[in-house]
């Protein structure tokens, strides 16, 4: 059976709103581009934050973190090797990046 990976445009727009908040981009926005539930977007902006906190980077107070692991034990870095990258970018440039994602869908 077939792993249900994020694609790097659907973790582009999860960085956005644990970096930044949902003020512009939301998690029912990126749903419903039909490939994934609300839900399962939530959790992932969720680790996104989680991660990001660990790494000592600040991010939107909004967003809550992942919970679920024992206190102590760092979270799974999935898909560090992209968000790393992006916590680079300004906020107007990762929504940029966001909006053209979104209107080639």
């Amino acid at each position: 059976m077939a792993k249900n990976y994020y694609t790097e445009s659907e973790i582009v727009m999860c960085a956005y709103i644990a970096l930044h908040g949902r003020a512009l981009l939301n998690e029912k926005k990126i749903a419903s581009l039909g490939k994934r539930s609300e839900d399962s977007i939530k959790m992932k902006v969720q680790n996104i934050a989680a991660m990001l906190d660990e790494k000592g980077i600040q991010r939107s107070p909004d967003v809550p973190v992942l919970s679920g692991r024992p206190p102590g034990e760092s979270g799974r870095e999935t898909d560090w090797e992209i968000v790393g990258e992006l916590v680079n970018f300004t906020k107007k440039e990762l929504l940029a990046r966001c909006t053209e994602i979104l209107r080639e869908q």
